[in-house]
């Protein structure tokens, strides 16, 4: 070995085994963390109460007590599969202005369908997190803040079939209609919650979260698509953005 190389070698050996390196590194925490929660407020969408998620941490103390940590995984939030509302009620359908006479929905109609959604995604977590001491008075306690962004691309699927016959006014038509709608904005939902240590590596959250999505309703106008010749350019989409607050309990494994 040249003696500069040599040289070189014993500069980069005193750099990686510095206690300055050392420190830096150890800064850092690693952990996974599950959660599930429920929802408290603001139903729409008929989705389910419930929504779950998951994801891996790479955290860095900033002093003893504050650190800030980016969490990358997944979020999910199902919906029940349904019937279109507008099936209970056919007089609210709109139809085509085209049909002279209108159906007689009261008494000579058939219809089947079905719609559900669901909210879920790739999500990022960003927070903050002040751990207090521990002692008799506190405990072993923190506060937790932050943003998610994404895991809310919201997900409708429909099908429709329509048919109504009037023998009195010789009016007939059967009209089907179906696909998968999917609107993902990425939406920034904030939350802040408590946490508690169990121990080196187990840690338990309870968070408040104002999940944002925006929804997505496709609305069907009746006797354009008629067998097969259909035409759906009369349909059209209503989107709202939504703000449904969970509570959130989590579990979270430090390696």
């Amino acid at each position: 070995m040249k003696a500069r190389d040599f040289l070189i070698f014993l500069a980069a050996a005193g750099t990686f085994g510095s206690p300055g390196l050392y420190a830096q590194i150890d800064r850092f925490e690693t952990s996974f963390k599950m959660r599930t929660g429920i929802q408290v407020a603001a139903f729409e969408d008929k989705l389910k109460h419930a929504n779950y998620g998951f994801g891996a941490v790479l955290g860095y103390r900033l002093t003893e007590r504050d650190s800030v940590s980016l969490e990358l995984g997944w979020a999910y939030k199902s919906g029940d599969e349904r019937r279109p509302d507008y099936y209970t009620n056919l007089e609210n359908l709109p139809t085509a202005p085209g049909i002279k006479n209108e159906p007689n929905w009261s008494e000579n109609w058939q219809a089947s369908g079905r719609v559900k959604n669901l909210v879920e995604g790739f999500a990022a977590r960003l927070a903050y997190k002040r751990q207090f001491s521990d002692s008799r008075w506190i405990g072993d306690f923190g506060l937790l803040g932050g943003i998610q962004i994404g895991g809310t691309k919201f997900k409708h699927e429909y099908f429709g079939d329509i048919a109504n016959s009037d023998s009195a006014s010789s009016s007939y038509f059967r009209d089907s209609f179906y696909g998968t709608i999917f609107n993902n904005p990425n939406s920034i939902s904030p939350f802040i919650g408590v946490t508690k240590r169990f121990g080196d590596f187990i840690t338990v959250e309870i968070n408040v979260v104002a999940f944002r999505y925006e929804s997505a309703e496709y609305v069907h106008e009746a006797g354009h698509s008629l067998g097969a010749n259909a035409n759906w350019v009369h349909d059209y989409t209503i989107k709202n953005n939504r703000t449904a607050v969970h509570i959130e309990l989590g579990y979270v494994v430090r390696f």
